[in-house]
């Protein structure tokens, strides 16, 4: 025959009061912590060459399936305004990248180098009225996890 020992209602209590103001001051230290401020498109992450070079780029090898006013076609989704934007918001630059370079173009997946695709995303970001800066959107995906794409200015 099992026994159960009772503990005392007042040491529930006790213990319970000493956990919450543990877990609070918790929370306050992770919330007061100081992070990396995010970076949006918004904050001037690609150069007005980049997005010349990514032009002419895009006229050569997307434009037969997104339109040379970015407008989409039959299968191709637009790339530009709300069409764009209302698929990529929040998203961060690393994820556009990605897709461009698994998926595009769909007759021949892959044959895009890095540079490319980041030339032809800052042409997109300018063709979307993001602020050009003055450095050059970079090529690898970490930095481009830490742009996020926001459709309005924060």
């Amino acid at each position: 025959m099992l026994m159960r020992i009772r503990a005392p209602r007042w040491l529930a209590a006790s213990a319970l009061a000493a956990i919450v103001p543990l877990s609070a001051m918790h929370f306050e230290t992770r919330a007061s912590s100081p992070r990396s401020a995010a970076r949006t498109v918004w904050d001037s992450v690609y150069t007005v060459s980049q997005a010349a070079t990514g032009e002419a780029a895009y006229a050569k090898t997307c434009a037969r399936c997104h339109g040379a006013a970015l407008s989409g076609g039959d299968e191709s989704p637009p790339l530009t305004g709300s069409g764009f934007l209302g698929n990529w918001n929040g998203l961060p630059l690393s994820d556009l990248q990605t897709r461009i370079r698994t998926t595009m173009p769909t007759d021949s997946v892959g044959i895009y180098d890095r540079q490319l695709i980041t030339d032809v995303m800052a042409f997109l970001l300018k063709a979307n009225g993001f602020p050009a800066g003055s450095v050059d959107l970079p090529k690898d995906i970490e930095p481009l996890k830490e742009i996020t794409i926001q459709s309005s200015k924060p």
